[in-house]
């Protein structure tokens, strides 16, 4: 934090797993407990601003797979037509020779 005049102090009342959870993550990013709360809090309101492009963009993946799922569909049925009509051009031929 820069100084104690430029913020607010805020009693906050947490459930102790939350408190020795923020005392961990404080201790391992090398910053006072409430320096960590504030870097949390802040990192939430970015994600909350992040998340309509986020939203957007795996709508825009869904929709490409399911185009390209239904490109490939369309693929294997038209090989599987294309093999029914050379085994009836095979059936065709054989009965020819046969004649």
């Amino acid at each position: 934090m820069s100084n104690q005049a430029d913020h607010t102090i805020v009693r906050l009342r947490v459930p102790p797993e939350l408190k020795q959870k923020i005392e961990k993550s404080a201790e391992g990013n090398n910053r006072s407990q409430s320096s960590e709360m504030v870097a949390r809090l802040e990192q939430s309101f970015s994600y909350d601003e992040k998340l309509p492009s986020i939203a957007l963009e795996y709508a825009k993946q869904a929709l490409l797979n399911e185009q390209n799922w239904k490109k490939g569909l369309k693929m294997i049925m038209d090989l599987q037509d294309q093999v029914e009509k050379q085994n009836k051009l095979i059936e065709k031929l054989d009965g020819d020779k046969q004649k």
